[in-house]
Parts: C-alpha cells; sequence; structure tokens
C-alpha cells in the first residue's frame, strides 16, 4: 500500500490539527521508510519479481524487524516514548497510532508475506491479487480523506496540489511498463519520493510570506 498510508495521514489531521501534516505523513510511512533504510544496509531483503501485476513486482522476502507486527508494535511504542518526552501524550497517541496502522493497512492488500513475530507465522490478506479493484480503492480511500481534510481547511489550493501529485504518482507506478529493478534502486527511488511527500506536506501548512 501506497496512498493508502497518506489517507490514513490526512484523516488524523483532520481530527488533531495541532500535529503537523509533515510529521503524520512520516509516522504512516516510518514503517517503509525504515525498511529501505534496512534493505540499502543489507538487514532486511527483497527481490524483483517479473509480473504483469504491477503490486507484485516487489517481494519482500526477510523484513522482520519493520513489517511484523511485533516490531511495528515495538516502533510504534517507541514513537511513543518519544514523543511523550518531548511534547505530549497526545501527540505521543496519535503518532504512535499513526506508525501502527501501517501494519493493518498492508495487511489488507499483501500476500501472506507479513509477519506476525519476526519472520514468522506470516499473513495477508491478498487484495493485491485483484489489481484494478486494490487500485480503485486506495485512490477512493485517498480522495475521500482529502474531501474531508479540505473541508473547512484554509489551505484548500495547496491540499489539492498534495493530493493531485499521489493520484498522479501512484497512477504512474500502476500503469508503468513491467521493468527489473535492483532492490537498491527501489529502495533509494522509495526514499526518494517518501522525501519529497513529506517536503510537500510540510508546504502545505507553511504560511505565505
Amino acid at each position: 500500500m501506497f496512498v493508502g498510508h497518506y489517507a490514513f495521514g490526512l484523516l488524523l489531521k483532520k481530527k488533531f490539527n495541532e500535529i503537523s501534516l509533515w510529521l503524520l505523513f512520516v509516522a504512516v510511512q516510518l514503517v517503509d521508510i525504515l525498511a529501505f533504510i534496512f534493505v540499502l544496509l543489507g538487514i532486511e531483503r527483497i527481490r524483483y519479481n517479473p509480473s504483469p501485476n504491477p503490486f507484485l513486482r516487489t517481494i519482500i522476502e526477510y523484513v522482520p524487524f519493520t513489517h511484523s507486527l511485533f516490531g511495528n508494535a515495538i516502533l510504534a511504542g517507541m514513537v511513543f516514548l518519544l514523543f511523550w518526552k518531548l511534547n505530549s501524550r497526545r501527540w505521543a497517541s496519535v503518532l504512535a497510532i499513526g506508525v501502527l496502522s501501517h501494519w493493518f493497512l498492508d495487511v489488507l492488500v499483501h500476500t501472506p508475506d507479513m509477519p506476525l513475530f519476526f519472520d514468522s507465522y506470516k499473513v495477508g490478506l491478498g487484495l493485491w491479487h485483484l489489481p484494478i479493484l486494490s487500485f480503485a480503492a486506495e485512490i477512493a480511500f485517498l480522495l475521500l480523506a482529502g474531501i474531508i481534510l479540505l473541508k473547512g481547511s484554509p489551505q484548500i489550493n495547496r491540499y489539492i496540489v498534495l493530493v493531485t501529485l499521489l493520484v498522479v504518482a501512484y497512477g504512474g507506478m500502476f500503469f508503468a511498463p513491467e521493468a527489473e529493478a535492483k532492490a537498491a534502486v527501489v529502495a533509494f527511488s522509495s526514499l526518494t519520493i517518501y522525501s519529497f511527500y513529506t517536503a510537500l506536506a510540510y508546504w502545505c501548512e507553511r504560511r505565505k510570506a
């Protein structure tokens, strides 16, 4: 899942407006951010899988630290403790929920490759086996979250730009021709995309001079 995580971040922003959107975006994608860093460091492994289905072209072979429910819960707990110390229990709770949401949203679409405990007891409902339905559902979730956030927002134009670029990027990924890519390339390009949308989220809330 990609834009679905950001959609959840938009919903959190609507409910907890005092928390910066860029921080919520980092929280909901922190699992993947760390996963791709771990791939670059050789701690976790992914590989290319030739498939006409764009969602099945990347196989996660070994991701026990970032994509297991246990690991995700530990990470959420660390975020909770950090922001409870730095800010407040309210901020800590919201950001921890954002982190933990990643695993549960991924389980909806992933094939059974999401571990419960380290690299064991893997689960996944497999919506990605129906690529058109999966794509449409995720886009619909993003658009719905965007509409909810836009109501009463003073930054309507910027949020529209953000949601539009998310849709364009996701569409580009879905309709792109199949091409083999090394794990390091996938990791680096994904981290670049996450950085771009985090910066864009910051821009959305930056006051005009």
